[in-house]
């Protein structure tokens, strides 16, 4: 499905140039969290259309580990979630950007302040609900999931996934450790069950009336509308963007940064551009229901028809981009609230 999205999206598109010769050879070395299937055909097109092999480490949930630990084992870094970029950041792990085709491409808002790191797309952290059982405005904000007729109808993945950790990290930085904490125990009481399963899990339990509400991020709509097995999971539930009378939704954001390899700096940059370009932008709005940042990229036709029950037009819902280097300040109190909540272990 996502070859025969790709193609089809980037016929008409401007064709990346070629980057520079090496006497090195024509590799750049690329590490990342997410998954093959999300960056396997957009760096399969940047090889056919530059000759340059994208050498691709896919890490699982060890990002930060590896990194720190091999600091030059690859020219870029793709993340699923940028508050790791942050951190590497933090310790010094990252180079500077100096393209000014990059800076051209995503607005400053997507732009670390020191040019260390750039966001490529996002998606909101949502709440799903079961259309059968839960009407759109019962559930407008995030602590409606902490309502007394809620109790044991609230699923949620491990609150130490990184998604999670990233979304009360960014609700403390708005609403104050205190009253994120008050957040964390009052979820963990409403929860359906103890926490498993990835972010489609908790929609499927939806349609299993496991829980009537749960929480997961935005593009998993379109990627199980896409998926036979699954179309059933999204068929029975709806997405609701939270916070829209007020501050606006949390968001998700994935990320790119040069590391401080010396192997091929020029190319890893040549590649951080097309990746911020129109063509990538379109791939990561069409073929996995991201959010682009590139302006005049539009959303894809799934995320333009979410959001419509809520007065929502064209899928343009109220984002809350919260400092990422604020929320990382939260991360070691966030987890010692979620220890302290035994979150996983109801």
């Amino acid at each position: 499905m996502f070859l025969v999205v790709a193609t089809t999206m980037f016929v008409g598109c401007q064709r990346p140039e070629s980057s520079p010769a090496s006497p090195e050879g024509k590799v750049i070395r690329v590490l990342t969290d997410r998954t093959s299937s999300h960056l396997d055909n957009i760096f399969a097109y940047y090889e056919k259309e530059t000759g340059v092999k994208v050498e691709t480490h896919y890490t699982g949930d060890g990002l930060l580990a590896r990194l720190t630990e091999r600091p030059q084992e690859a020219d870029l870094i793709v993340t699923k979630n940028a508050d790791l970029l942050e951190i590497a950041k933090t310790k010094g792990l990252l180079a500077p950007i100096a393209s000014q085709t990059v800076f051209d491409n995503v607005p400053r808002a997507f732009r670390d302040p020191d040019d260390r790191y750039v966001i490529l797309s996002f998606r909101a952290r949502a709440i799903f609900i079961a259309k059968a059982r839960v009407a759109i405005d019962e559930v407008k904000n995030y602590n409606d999931l902490l309502a007394p007729r809620w109790k044991g109808r609230v699923c949620v993945r491990s609150g130490f996934h990184e998604y999670n950790v990233s979304w009360f990290s960014q609700m403390a930085v708005v609403e104050g450790i205190e009253a994120t904490e008050k957040f964390i125990f009052g979820l963990r009481e409403n929860l359906a069950r103890s926490p498993r399963g990835n972010d489609r899990a908790q929609v499927r339990a939806l349609l299993e009336d496991d829980c009537d509400l749960a929480v997961a991020n935005s593009y998993y709509m379109g990627l199980m509308r896409r998926s036979e097995d699954q179309k059933r999971w999204a068929a029975a539930s709806e997405v609701v963007f939270p916070e829209q009378e007020g501050r606006g939704a949390y968001a998700m954001r994935s990320g790119a940064a040069l590391t401080h390899s010396k192997s091929q700096p020029w190319r890893a940059s040549h590649l951080l551009e097309f990746l911020t370009g129109e063509m990538a932008q379109h791939y990561f709005s069409e073929a996995l229901d991201e959010y682009p940042v590139k302006r005049g990229v539009p959303p894809s036709a799934m995320n333009a028809s979410l959001g419509k029950a809520q007065g929502i037009e064209d899928g343009a819902f109220k984002v809350n981009l919260v400092s990422l280097a604020e929320a990382t300040k939260q991360r070691d109190a966030v987890l010692d609230v979620l220890t302290r909540a035994q979150f996983d272990g109801k």
